[in-house]
């Protein structure tokens, strides 16, 4: 299946999840477009979508929020997540690029 007919068919889905990302650096950033986050920590790997469970936990790694045409991706973060109610929070402690 093509990246397109994924996107497509989770749009029709509407699979959307609410994602805030916080850091000092660059202050609140909303997206409300997001069909999926995936997180690749250096234990181990988590993809959060629609109607996933609640869960909070610890980053160590990179995040990618996958929105419905773009990808936005925050490399080599340390941080804290939770999500609940399709709305997933991130606040970035502090990036290894600084």
């Amino acid at each position: 299946m093509s990246r397109k007919e994924k996107t497509k068919l989770l749009t029709d889905a509407g699979a959307a999840i609410s994602v805030k990302v916080l850091s000092l650096k660059k202050g609140l950033i909303e997206y409300n477009d997001v069909q999926f986050v995936r997180i690749v920590n250096k234990n181990n790997n988590l993809i959060i979508m629609k109607d996933y469970l609640p869960i909070i936990g610890e980053i160590i790694g990179d995040v990618e929020i996958e929105r419905i045409n773009t990808t936005v991706k925050l490399e080599k973060i340390i941080g804290y997540y939770i999500h609940k109610h399709n709305e997933f929070k991130l606040f970035i402690k502090e990036e290894e690029n600084d």
